[in-house]
């Protein structure tokens, strides 16, 4: 009997073996695998909200329940997109704020203009999820994809011609492979893995065969592209919030005494009011700026104090109750200065501690035309001010729709834009917007 046993043991061990070795996952570049993982940070992300808020038509979000999957929220408006504009740490303790903007604010009603899909302040949509995991300097519209000279339409527009980080496209959508499987011995692909930001949030999907995946193909009239730029693509691990391929989790310790309403280290421009959300039970708030004492607060009741007109700078504050004392919130105050001068063509924009790295012309909800985007040189940004191009040039002379300028700076908490300055009036007489412009061009 035990012979018996030990023989069983030992073939069944020999088929797991062989069976480990019949198929093999393709690897890629370093690129490639660096935009794999960060589709799965945003795919595999789990947090618990505090609060329910509402984050699309599709989706809203329960009280203490667990979630998988980053948020599905059209965010051009404040172009808040987590990865791009907003770090995984800033997203999450913001979440872990039950006050924060996550629950405070709904991005689809005014003050704001609202699009087909939004509602959370912080989120990403499909070219969004995209453009964070191949690492675009610029946010890409689904527009973008076909027309973009980074992007290349792959010869073999089967599973056959496929790579790892192949962007999949239709009208209106985008995705990115994230996985491919074959059979050893023979190369046929057994399994394709797609991620992609959905209105349910962020998530991966499985086609099992060859076929499967070509029959997708037909019948979404799909397109496969291949961002020519790969190799520039960079990684940043969050394991301390999601653990992705090759990551230990790292405990992460929230600080549950103070937190500014946008989420620790997070960006606020001049002339925006900082909420800090503060606890019970504290007597002093201390307030640092560039390291330097700035200011303190006697508190009494309310546990929301609103900081105005603060100088740009960096900050930092805590809370204090002798012999207590807790740990300090960082944010960022971004000087702006942005200025259209239409009777001589051109933007101007400074900023004295963020880094401004292009413009685009945009509707009133934040989103964009294809024409719209103009990449900032390294001249222009020296120069301050750069002209508008001449295809822009004779799309602002037909002013079908009114047009905003928005210039994007970079520092080191994310991203962040100007108020949207005013730069062609709509003939129509009550100055509304077309539906064709508030088309959801974002997937």
């Amino acid at each position: 009997m035990k012979r018996i046993a030990f023989l069983v043991i030992a073939l069944l061990s020999f088929t797991l073996g062989c069976n480990a070795q019949e198929y093999v996952d393709d690897v890629g570049s370093a690129g490639a695998q660096n935009a794999v993982k960060k589709a799965h940070q945003m795919t595999d992300l789990e947090f618990v909200p505090l609060q329910k808020f509402y984050a699309n038509p599709k989706k809203t979000y329960q009280k203490n329940k667990k979630s998988k999957g980053l948020i599905y929220s059209e965010v051009q408006e404040p172009n808040t997109f987590v990865g791009i504009d907003v770090s995984f740490h800033t997203f999450m303790t913001a979440m872990h704020n039950p006050r924060s903007v996550l629950y405070t604010e709904d991005i689809s009603r005014l003050p704001y203009h609202g699009g087909k899909s939004s509602g959370a302040y912080y989120g990403t949509v499909c070219s969004g999820f995209v453009s964070y995991a191949l690492g675009l300097d610029v946010y890409m519209i689904t527009y973008d994809v076909p027309n973009a000279g980074s992007m290349l339409l792959v010869e073999d527009q089967s599973a056959k011609g496929l790579q790892l980080a192949d962007v999949l496209w239709q009208k209106g959508h985008v995705a990115l492979v994230t996985g491919i499987r074959r059979n050893k011995e023979t190369g046929e692909i057994v399994r394709i893995e797609i991620s992609e930001a959905w209105k349910s949030g962020c998530r991966r999907r499985v086609k099992n065969s060859e076929d499967d995946f070509n029959a997708m193909l037909r019948e979404g009239k799909w397109k496969i592209y291949r961002y020519k730029d790969l190799d520039k693509n960079t990684y940043t691990p969050w394991p301390e919030f999601v653990a992705v391929e090759g990551e230990e989790p790292v405990d992460f310790q929230y600080n549950d005494a103070i937190c500014p309403n946008r989420g620790d280290k997070s960006c606020y421009i001049a002339g925006d009011t900082v909420v800090l959300n503060i606890a019970k039970g504290y007597g002093r708030l201390e307030i640092y700026k560039d390291d330097e004492h700035y200011q303190t607060i006697k508190l009494g009741d309310d546990l929301d104090i609103a900081l105005k007109d603060l100088p740009y700078g960096d900050y930092k504050a805590r809370l204090k109750k002798w012999p207590r004392k807790s740990e300090f919130t960082y944010w960022k105050v971004v000087d702006i200065q942005v200025t259209a001068d239409k009777d001589r063509q051109r933007i101007a924009f400074h900023s004295e501690n963020a880094k401004p790295i292009y413009l685009e012309f945009c509707y009133l909800k934040g989103t964009r035309p294809e024409w719209g985007v103009q990449v900032l040189s390294a001249n222009d940004i020296e120069n301050g001010f750069v002209e508008v191009g001449s295809l822009q040039k004779k799309r602002l002379s037909q002013p079908k729709y009114t047009m905003y300028v928005k210039v994007h700076f970079e520092c080191d908490y994310g991203r962040v834009i100007n108020r949207p300055v005013l730069w062609e009036k709509s003939k129509n007489s009550n100055n509304s917007i077309s539906d064709d412009s508030l088309d959801d061009t974002t997937g």
